[in-house]
This record gives structure tokens, C-alpha cells and sequence, in this order.
């Protein structure tokens, strides 16, 4: 008869079953603020990782321009450089001063997804013409580097302008 009771007893006790719908919205809840943080943080992981990509190419290719700006003019070289996708490179300015160069040419800055990373060279950086910055965006480049002095200031720049 004991037994009988506790079954009974077992059977009739509802309170876990009435709040169980409030234990899954709590739980969907948690997981939707979770799923939310990981996508977060790992839309900055990648973004931290493009940058670092888009750092260490550049800085190859800045310590081979320096090599060739102490050189002096009539060095060239020919060099393959890859730029994630959403970053361009401006050679021979700080962020939007390029029309003051050649005062900032031995800057350059990366910008990727809107924003800036401005780094300093030991080489004056000037497109092919030698009037201006020089310009790189996303994808690959076979870019050609040369350096020349230019006629009206009597300043060495590294000519960088893609090889066709």
C-alpha cells in the first residue's frame, strides 16, 4: 500500500512540468547571447588576421624598398605582393594628406575595412610618374620598384607602380 502512495504522490507532483517552457526560453536565451558573442569574436579574430597579413607583406616590402633607397638611384626590383581583400595601400602619405606630398613620402598607411594603420619608412615612396602617391589595392600585384631623383626638388624617391 506504501508503495501505492508514492506512486501517487510521483504522478500528481506538476510543478516541473509547468515550469519547463520558462527553463527552455532561459535556455534559448543563454544560447542566442552566446551565439552572439562567438560570432563577434571571431568576425575580430579574422579582422585582427587580415591586418597582420596586410602588415607583414608590407613591412617585406618596405625593408626591400629601404634596401634600394640606400642604394641609391638606378636600383630596381621586381616584387610580388598580395593585399587582402577590403585593404588598399597608400604609398608616400599619411591618411588623407595625399595631396601634400612629397612632404609625408616616407609614410605610408594601410587601410582596411575603414581603418588606419599609418607606418613610417626610411625610403621616399612616389608613384611612376613622380608626381604623387602611389596607389595599391586589393588582389595581387607584381609591382616594380626603382629609384630616381627627382629633377625639381633633387629628392630620391622609390618609383612604385605594377608591372604589366
Amino acid at each position: 500500500m506504501k508503495e501505492s502512495n508514492s506512486f501517487h504522490v510521483l504522478v500528481a507532483n506538476t510543478n516541473a512540468a509547468v515550469s519547463l517552457p520558462m527553463r527552455f526560453v532561459v535556455a534559448s536565451i543563454l544560447l542566442m547571447v552566446t551565439l552572439a558573442m562567438l560570432a563577434t569574436a571571431t568576425s575580430g579574430f579574422l579582422a585582427h588576421i587580415k591586418i597582420s597579413e596586410l602588415e607583414s607583406e608590407m613591412s617585406r616590402m618596405d625593408a626591400t624598398a629601404s634596401l634600394l633607397y640606400s642604394g641609391g638611384p638606378g636600383s630596381n626590383l621586381t616584387m610580388e605582393i598580395d593585399i587582402p581583400t577590403g585593404c588598399s595601400v597608400v604609398l608616400g602619405s599619411i591618411p588623407e594628406c595625399e595631396a601634400a606630398w612629397p612632404r609625408d613620402a616616407r609614410n605610408y598607411y594601410l587601410e582596411c575595412d575603414g581603418k588606419y594603420t599609418v607606418k613610417e619608412s626610411r625610403a621616399a615612396y612616389t608613384n611612376e610618374l613622380m608626381d604623387g602617391v602611389a596607389v595599391l589595392g586589393s588582389g595581387k600585384h607584381r609591382i616594380f620598384m626603382e629609384t630616381s631623383i627627382d629633377n625639381s626638388s633633387g629628392m630620391l624617391f622609390v618609383r612604385v607602380y605594377e608591372q604589366i
